[in-house]
């Protein structure tokens, strides 16, 4: 598929084309984005980091400063109580010489200041200083406060009151100095969770790629096609190889399901052409006839001109009887035939499609679904419509036959991944403690991949049945071992649900020629599927024996039963059983399918005897000897 990419920018859209092929630039350019939000989410936060551990810090300090002078308030209090001012100058020299504190001051509110410390040093005389009987009193310091000057020096400032004489101020000058480097594990961690989220990024940029490659390669599917505005736009030139992921397949789906459209189209186009001829028989008639769709041509009073075989046989009439009747009579359906009414009159011009349900014709039938699409015709003598009928039965079967697939097979991929979730937090949790208990997790975990492995293995071989690459690879089979493997697969499983397992297999093995891994295959899906219909406390029995050249095993359970019009029909894919008990029960419907379809391929056969509320036994049947194998085709 070529592209203008090359013709825009010159040289720079070359090399933009060579680094980033096609479909890829978009997420390319997501990955930048993403890695430049985490370097400034890192950024960010190393700095607020920085700010809040520096202001953390600052407060400590200044909340230190002030319980320091509140202490020391309440020591000057009592000493100037009992007149020891020569106390309270080496006091204040003291508390100086504490680390951290540059000076400490003590004066009388609106007085004369009692002691100075500096750095522990006192200045002034030791000699007492006379008090005066009263003095001021500080109003505006009510508690213990902290500031901080211009030059980064904190003061905290404490007031004592001394009883019916005045207030006396406490002052103690802290420096304040801020290493960066104190919080450099911090910002070390945040490296750390930068780097790793970077290595996550580029983890799941890698894994973009590869999903998005069909998007992108679509985005330049759909630029390419704005070429051909005016034209005829080719269908190969669009379409997308497939292993560019599901995304891919749609888009080659939706080319496919246009090419349907404009095909029909044609042919709708056609028969109005035909239809001035199909009245007068020859070649137009029989071309009329012979297309697949249901074609009914109306006149402007909504009679009847033309009717084709297709139609006639989707609606159950003679082709004879239906022409010249009103369409009332021909069509059943109101929806239908109101429509096409407005449209013959020239009410309404516009192409008009739904669909309708066809009723059985006898009871237990199957009911069909029609597609009808309504559309005028141009007619030189007047309005007229024609009505296409196309039978879509089998595409709405199919549909839903594929969301009940995808909704029963994500169910039988969630229990096994549940049951493992669930046995590796207890092995976490209590494995080391109890050796028993990490023993029995471990089985478990086991069995459940081994489970998880068939299921992913039965859809893969069903996508390979339908594709008919399904073939087998023939060698000698070791059947004792796999009858080993097999009885310790389902240990945890019946012990869980408490229900009796046996296996009873015979002295002597005979010799098998075949598929070891699908033959194993056919017998778990057997033996899982007696297991998971039989109630806690029934009973599951695997007997393999040889006779006649033949190796035989029957799997017999008491379990719920299968009723006897549904023992052949449980062998279909995507089947399932009518019975109540069974809608709580997770499946997937193509277990017994491919089973009986590997041993048919192994010149056997499986079959069933079962009996409601009593139990099944299903036999498997494969030669014992050398024998021709089948291939899928």
């Amino acid at each position: 598929m070529k592209t203008d990419d090359h013709n825009s920018g010159g040289a720079l859209g070359w090399v933009r084309s060579w680094f980033f092929p096609g479909g890829e630039r978009v997420v390319s350019a997501f990955g930048m984005w993403v890695a430049l939000l985490v370097m400034g989410v890192m950024l960010a936060g190393g700095a607020w980091t920085f700010y809040v551990h520096q202001e953390a810090t600052r407060r400590g300090v200044m909340s230190k400063a002030t319980r320091e002078a509140e202490m020391l308030a309440a020591a000057v209090e009592r000493l100037i109580e009992v007149h020891e001012t020569a106390g309270v100058r080496a006091l204040a020299a003291q508390a100086a010489s504490h680390a951290g504190i540059e000076g400490a001051v003590v004066m009388l509110a609106g007085g004369p200041v009692l002691a100075d410390g500096r750095m522990g040093e006192q200045t002034g005389s030791d000699d007492s200083i006379e008090l005066p009987e009263h003095w001021g009193t500080e109003k505006g310091l009510e508690r213990a406060t902290c500031v901080e000057r211009d030059d980064g020096t904190l003061v905290a400032r404490a007031k004592a009151t001394v009883v019916g004489r005045g207030d006396v101020i406490v002052e103690l000058t802290r420096g304040f100095s801020y290493d960066p480097l104190a919080e450099r594990e911090v910002q070390a961690g945040l490296g750390v969770i930068g780097a790793a989220a970077l290595v996550g990024g580029l983890l799941v940029y890698r894994g973009l790629r590869s999903r998005m490659r069909a998007l992108g390669a679509i985005h330049e599917s759909l630029r390419y096609a704005r070429q051909f505005q005016d034209g005829e736009m080719p269908t190969a030139g669009l379409r997308l190889a497939d292993d560019m992921g599901e995304e891919a397949k749609a888009w080659n789906r939706l080319l496919d399901e246009r090419d349907y459209l404009r095909q029909r189209d044609k042919v709708e186009r056609a028969a109005e052409r035909l239809q001035a001829s199909v009245s007068g028989g020859g070649d137009y008639a029989a071309a009329f006839d012979a297309v697949w769709l249901g074609l009914i041509v109306l006149d402007e009073s909504c009679n009847v001109r033309a009717i084709n075989g297709a139609a006639a046989a989707l609606l159950r009439v003679q082709k004879p009887d239906a022409v010249s009747k009103h369409v009332d009579e021909v069509v059943p359906f109101r929806d239908v035939t109101q429509t096409a009414q407005l449209v013959a009159t020239g009410k309404q011009r516009q192409r008009a499609s739904m669909e309708v349900t066809v009723e059985p014709r006898e009871a237990g039938g199957e009911k069909s679904i029609l597609r009808a699409t309504v559309r005028p015709m141009r007619r030189e003598d007047g309005s007229a419509a024609m009505i296409v009928l196309e039978d879509v039965t089998q595409q709405r079967v199919a549909q839903e036959s594929r969301n009940s697939f995808v909704a029963q097979a994500t169910h039988e991929l969630r229990t096994p991944l549940t049951s493992m979730r669930l046995y590796l937090e207890q092995l976490v949790e209590d494995g080391d403690k109890d050796p028993l208990i990490k023993a029995r997790c471990l089985n478990v975990l086991t069995s459940e991949t081994r489970r998880l492995e068939r299921v992913v293995g039965d859809m893969l071989s069903v996508s390979e049945m339908d594709a008919g690459t399904f073939q087998l690879r023939v060698d000698d089979v070791d059947l004792p071992k796999m009858f080993e493997e097999i009885e310790q697969d389902y240990q945890a499983v019946v012990a869980d649900k408490e229900i009796a397992f046996r296996v009873d297999v015979p002295p002597k093995w005979p010799m098998v020629r075949g598929d070891r891994d699908k033959i194993a295959t056919a017998l778990h899906n057997i033996i899982s599927n007696a297991i998971k219909y039989t109630p806690q406390g029934g009973m599951v029995t695997v007997r393999a024996s040889e006779a006649n050249g033949q190796f035989t095993v029957d799997v017999t359970d008491n379990g719920i039963g299968i009723a006897p019009d549904e023992q052949e029909q449980v062998f279909a894919k995507f089947y399932r059983s009518k019975d109540k008990r069974v809608a709580s029960i997770t499946g997937s419907g193509i277990g017994l399918a491919l089973a009986r379809e590997v041993i048919r391929m192994h010149g056997g056969d499986i079959t069933l005897q079962s009996a409601i509320d009593k139990g099944s036994t299903f036999t498997l049947m494969v030669p014992a000897s050398t024998a021709e194998m089948k291939q899928a085709a």
